[in-house]
């Protein structure tokens, strides 16, 4: 719907390369998650760079209020485990770590 009437609406998907314990590799087929959105187009910003994400939520910005909604895939790496109960150490090497 969002497509449709051209709402100025971004979506955000911020991917940290794991879910609870998996990493994205194991569980998804199209880990290219900014390419997901069908007819609404898509982008991937680095995460882990403060400038890449300022400069490109302003972008994303401008052409939502032109165009239309826009998927946002914000990659960055989860450094720790997902809870006090998984450290993270289990499905990840220790090179990795």
């Amino acid at each position: 719907m969002s497509w449709l009437w051209k709402l100025p609406v971004l979506f955000i998907c911020e991917n940290n390369k794991y879910a609870m314990g998996t990493s994205i590799e194991r569980h998804a087929m199209n880990t290219k998650f900014y390419t997901r959105g069908d007819v609404i187009p898509g982008l991937r910003i680095d995460g882990n760079n403060y400038f890449h994400v300022k400069e490109g939520i302003k972008w994303a910005k401008n052409y939502a209020l032109t165009h239309g909604p826009l998927f946002i895939e914000i990659e960055s790496y989860r450094y720790h485990g997902h809870s006090m109960s998984d450290p993270g150490l289990s499905y990840r090497t220790r090179e990795e770590v």
